[in-house]
């Protein structure tokens, strides 16, 4: 791959294939600047924005991020992956108006973009509108099954709410598709819970 850049420096996708790979063998740290590099030598792409903004996003640099998803929301407004990241970034950083923007304007495009009902869900429930809340978590984990912190989301509101048998539900199904990689510090608080309601 990186004799092929050598012979074709200004190719788009050697840079998003070289920095893939990259990326799978634990390499962010290479990516991150194999990536740069291509925006240095004027090769600008959506794609490229928003892999670093990804990069950037666990090294925890959301203030970075932000900036690189804005940039590649500007090149391709039909990237709602990129806009969903950007949304949800915008929420972790506090600006809920932002987030509430983004999210909206991507179930503008696709209301079944079960990521940003769950976002608009989080949104529903800064703003202390837990009824909405329910709506958004229930659509998103009708839209997708597989939507963890959707089914977590939802098992809180229902034991919340005092509806024992679905927050038992929710939260079974959250453990059950629940990787522990990304939601190791989360899954002992889910059976702590879960427990308290048998």
């Amino acid at each position: 791959m990186r004799r092929a850049l050598a012979l074709d420096p200004q190719n788009p996708s050697l840079y998003d294939l070289l920095g893939g790979r990259l990326e799978k063998n634990g390499r962010s740290g290479e990516a991150l600047e194999l990536y740069r590099k291509a925006l240095a030598k004027g090769i600008e792409s959506a794609r490229l924005h928003s892999r670093i903004a990804d990069l950037l996003v666990r090294r925890g640099d959301k203030d970075a991020a932000i900036v690189e998803y804005e940039k590649a929301a500007q090149i391709n407004p039909a990237d709602l992956d990129s806009a969903n990241n950007l949304a949800t970034a915008y929420l972790e950083k506090g600006r809920l108006s932002d987030a509430e923007r983004v999210f909206q304007m991507i179930l503008a495009t696709n209301e079944n973009y079960a990521a940003a009902q769950n976002g608009m869900g989080l949104v529903a429930i800064q703003r202390q509108d837990p009824n909405a809340a329910r709506r958004y978590f229930e659509r998103a984990v009708q839209l997708n099954g597989d939507l963890v912190e959707a089914q977590m989301n939802l098992g809180l509101l229902y034991e919340m709410a005092g509806d024992r048998a679905r927050a038992r539900t929710s939260f079974e199904k959250f453990l059950a598709k629940a990787s522990p990689a990304q939601y190791g510090s989360v899954i002992p608080k889910v059976r702590k819970e879960l427990g308290n309601l048998r």
